[in-house]
């Protein structure tokens, strides 16, 4: 064997041994001189996707915040609106009253003119027998026209109350209730009168339900 093919076997044996023990490595991650672990997207620039993708969440968050400025101030406009509708109807409500108020006391003081005004003619007739009573001197005919005069003018005067309202209480001939009359006196009667109104010293009147004074009268009370 010559030397040139005993070096061509040596090479052939050594390039053998070499692509025998060649290991591959596939281990892409990188580490700092001191050690650290370097993260594999640390460097790397965003991509077209994810710009995009944050482009449209900006442009979400952007609506979002225009609809809530818009959703406040139509809140605002809402309760500006309730407040000025709140001080509207408080106001019409103190007119209303007021009003009301006013019409309540101009029908008092209407109706109190109207009582005052029917019971002008009943004041001037009792004017009117007064002055006849002082010139009368005693005079048994002006006495007696005199004493026709008051029982007109009372007469009168007492229609007019019945008109507003008044109403006389009876007595006379009625059983004794001590709801609208008032005995004074207890006089002795037959049975058949026996807690009879026998007699009306004042007129008792009724104003309506109402009860103004009881009538004063005297009874009869069986013995």
């Amino acid at each position: 064997m010559n030397s040139n093919t005993g070096n061509e076997a040596s090479q052939a044996a050594t390039a053998e041994a070499a692509e025998v023990h060649e290991i591959r490595v596939n281990d892409k991650r990188r580490f700092t001189p001191e050690g650290e672990l370097i993260a594999e997207n640390a460097d790397a620039t965003p991509t077209d996707n994810s710009s995009e993708e944050l482009e449209t969440l900006q442009a979400k968050l952007k609506e979002a915040e225009e609809k809530r400025r818009e959703a406040e101030l139509k809140l605002s406009e809402h309760a500006d609106k309730f407040r000025k509708a709140e001080e509207r109807l408080r106001s019409e409500t103190e007119e209303m009253r007021a009003r009301l108020n006013r019409t309540a006391e101009q029908r008092l003081e209407t109706a109190r003119g109207d009582l005052v005004a029917g019971l002008l003619d009943t004041l001037d007739n009792l004017k009117r027998a007064v002055a006849a009573a002082e010139a009368s001197q005693h005079n048994e005919t002006d006495f007696n026209a005199l004493l026709e005069g008051v029982r007109a003018t009372a007469g009168l005067f007492e229609s007019k109350m019945i008109g507003l309202g008044l109403e006389p209480v009876e007595s006379v001939g009625q059983d004794f209730n001590p709801e609208i009359h008032e005995a004074v006196e207890m006089v002795p009667v037959e049975a058949d009168q026996d807690n009879k109104v026998i007699a009306e010293y004042q007129t008792g009147y009724k104003f309506g339900d109402r009860l103004l004074r009881p009538a004063r009268v005297r009874v009869g009370r069986a013995s």
